[in-house]
């Protein structure tokens, strides 16, 4: 079985891959450091407030007893005007990046078991399990790159949100930076990416255990003379192979001898009978 395991080599690496981007994806989906604000707010004890896909942070100190701190989170909805087209479109692609990676993780163990057990026999289910799995996790690796490009370039040009009084955040930051979920969903997509065209590229042997056996050369040849030369050739051979296993019958000395004993048999029968010696 060692043929099939050195072809999806390749593969084998694209699962890897694949793993750890799907899990990178999840944890960037779940991390709240989208974009770190700076901002000037009395509220905001720390001065630094965390934008997420699915909610905004910060830590303050005024909004609980002293001297606690806690962090104060406030959700942030699809439906809710006020959310930028990035952050909306980033929490549908996100979710579709997790439920793809994990259907081409489904393929991807299927692909591999059919080509580590038997990917010589069934080639194409093994090939099409490799490329249902590598369809899934280019999917995933796009909809992760989408959301981590646009909030960059959101980010990269100071874009405002017109944040609701209940957020007690200002609408615009001092500055902004990325944050860590950002560096995550880059690489995730990354890796996304190459697993799934490791995956796609797999392509199956030409040879198998169905393939026909060929004969050797020797037994080609044989055939072939056989049947270029004709029933007379056939007849040569089978006169040759039976003089052969005749051994010495069939040699002339021994046929003339015989001859030669016949014929002076009765030549010397009568010269006995006269009284000449014999």
């Amino acid at each position: 079985m060692g043929h099939p395991t050195n072809r999806a080599a390749l593969q084998l690496l694209g699962f890897v891959l694949g793993t750890v981007g799907w899990l990178g994806a999840a944890v960037a989906a779940g991390l709240v450091q989208w974009r770190v604000w700076r901002v000037s707010s009395a509220e905001v004890t720390s001065g630094v407030a965390w934008v997420g896909i699915w909610r905004v942070c910060f830590y303050s100190q005024t909004l609980t007893t002293p001297p606690f701190r806690r962090m104060w989170c406030q959700r942030l909805g699809a439906t809710d005007g006020f959310v930028p087209p990035e952050i909306v479109i980033a929490q549908g692609l996100l979710l579709v990046a997790v439920l793809s990676g994990a259907l081409g993780k489904a393929a991807n163990v299927s692909g591999l078991r059919d080509a580590h057990l038997g990917g010589e026999r069934r080639p194409r289910r093994t090939w099409l399990a490799f490329a249902v799995g590598g369809g899934f996790h280019l999917l995933a690796g796009v909809c992760v790159a989408i959301p981590a490009a646009w909030n960059l370039r959101s980010v990269v040009s100071n874009q405002a949100i017109p944040f609701p009084p209940r957020f007690r955040l200002p609408g615009q930051p001092q500055s902004q930076e990325l944050g860590a979920a950002v560096y995550v969903a880059i690489f995730s997509a990354a890796l996304l990416l190459l697993a799934g065209a490791f995956l796609v590229s797999y392509r199956p042997s030409a040879a198998g255990p169905r393939a026909k056996v060929h004969p050797s050369a020797e037994e080609n040849l044989d055939s072939t003379s056989l049947v270029s030369a004709g029933p007379d050739s056939l007849s040569a051979k089978s006169t040759s192979k039976n003089s052969l296993s005749s051994g010495g019958v069939d040699n002339p000395a021994f046929h003339s001898e015989e001859n030669l004993q016949g014929s002076e048999g009765p030549e010397l029968e009568g010269a006995t009978r006269h009284g000449f010696p014999a």
